[in-house]
């Protein structure tokens, strides 16, 4: 087969207008008015070595000696790749090299060598910019991680040297203050807190507390589903206190009230006594959590607004769910709506916080959590800013 029949198949995932030889050193495919330059040597050594090469995912690619993984940069506007992209290196006295920089020819041509490309991935492709000529490793808008010259047991192990690569990139994270995580998949790894659909606004007729505007404006500015989610908790976490206390001066208030009540009778006093112990005893912070969301929300529109998500988004909260390793669900029925949203949230919020090793229910972070985080952050969202609203102050 020669280079050129080649070519046309490998090269099939891009769906070229045509691919023709231009002289001795690459191959070129025009796609949406580019002109895309294959190197031959690269096509032959892909050529080569394709038998030898394995995939633990779609975004990764071994062979003997060779490891390559698509990575990403954390931390929003903050892209470190742009102005330390000779830097982001390590390499060992024996010779093996491990560097993050754009993905390689070799890796691109091993995309493009499907019957289909997919959606996310097409979705990388960068832009076409006039007629003008680029190569193939500028076609996609990736980062990798690339392990190179490995001769000892990790270089005949994929997972030796995809541990490795995590190795690296805690140490470039650690010298170089450079956050960066190995890409799961090609469709969406990130999310956005904000509203996709703007809503019409009217002129304020309250004023709300400033704290929980700043609480709630750092969970929307966040590239953090983490941080976000627990600035989120807490602005309920917030009312609490005032919230607790309400239901326990009510009920002192009610002792006190109640006409065989008597300073002089110990009887009386003691059974005061025990109500106030008994209330602060059974208060944990989920009980906590299940006054503020009683007082503050009818369960119709608790009701109604989980209905209108799943009736758009599909269903989800009233269907049996692994959140982070735990089965949940919300009974929408008046005597469980409550409870169960108050345990789901604080369950949420645990698996955030904690990390024991050997607890069963624990977020990962770049695990591919994000998607079941990003849903269960969405009721968070409605809770927070239906508090704000309601504890707003009227103006006037």
């Amino acid at each position: 087969m020669s280079d050129l029949e080649f070519a046309n198949v490998v090269l099939r995932g891009l769906v070229a207008e045509r691919i023709e030889e231009t002289d001795h050193t690459n191959i070129r495919a025009y796609y949406k008015g580019r002109q895309i330059n294959v190197s031959r040597s690269e096509l032959n050594r892909y050529r080569s070595q394709k038998d030898t090469i394995k995939k633990q995912g779609e975004t990764d690619l071994w062979m003997p000696e060779y490891y390559e993984h698509a990575v990403q940069f954390e931390g929003g506007l903050r892209r470190p790749f742009s102005r330390m992209a000779d830097n982001i290196s390590v390499q060992s006295d024996e010779g093996t090299l491990i560097s993050v920089e754009r993905a390689s020819e070799f890796f691109c041509i091993s995309l493009l060598d499907v019957d289909v490309l997919g959606g996310g991935l097409r979705r990388l492709l960068s832009r076409p910019f006039g007629s003008g000529e680029t190569s193939v490793a500028d076609l996609f808008r990736i980062n990798t991680i690339k392990v190179i010259g490995v001769r000892d047991a990790f270089g005949r192990s994929a997972a030796r040297m995809h541990e490795l690569a995590g190795a690296a990139i805690f140490h470039f994270a650690y010298g170089k203050g450079v956050p960066i995580s190995f890409t799961k998949s090609w469709e969406r790894t990130n999310y956005w807190l904000g509203r996709k659909e703007h809503e019409s606004i009217q002129f304020p007729v309250r004023t709300y507390n400033s704290e929980l505007i700043s609480y709630y404006n750092l969970a929307l500015a966040s590239d953090s589903l983490v941080l976000g989610y627990l600035a989120l908790y807490k602005i309920l976490e917030y009312f609490f206190t005032s919230v607790s206390e309400d239901v326990l001066h009510r009920k002192i208030k009610d002792h006190l009230a109640s006409p065989d009540f008597a300073h002089t009778k110990t009887k009386k006093l003691r059974e005061l006594v025990k109500l106030i112990t008994a209330f602060e005893t059974r208060l944990d912070e989920v009980g906590a959590l299940k006054m503020v969301l009683s007082t503050y929300f009818e369960k119709s529109d608790l009701r109604n607004w989980i209905e209108q998500y799943q009736n758009k988004n599909g269903c989800y909260f009233t269907e049996n769910a692994n959140v982070f390793n735990k089965e949940t669900r919300i009974d929408l029925s008046e005597n469980t709506i409550i409870n169960n949203i108050s345990s789901r949230i604080y369950a949420v919020r645990n698996a955030l916080v904690h990390n024991k090793e050997g607890e069963i229910a624990r977020f990962i972070p770049y695990s591919g959590q994000e998607d079941v985080l990003h849903k269960e952050i969405q009721i968070l969202i409605y809770l927070a800013e239906q508090l704000i609203i309601k504890t707003g102050k009227d103006i006037g």
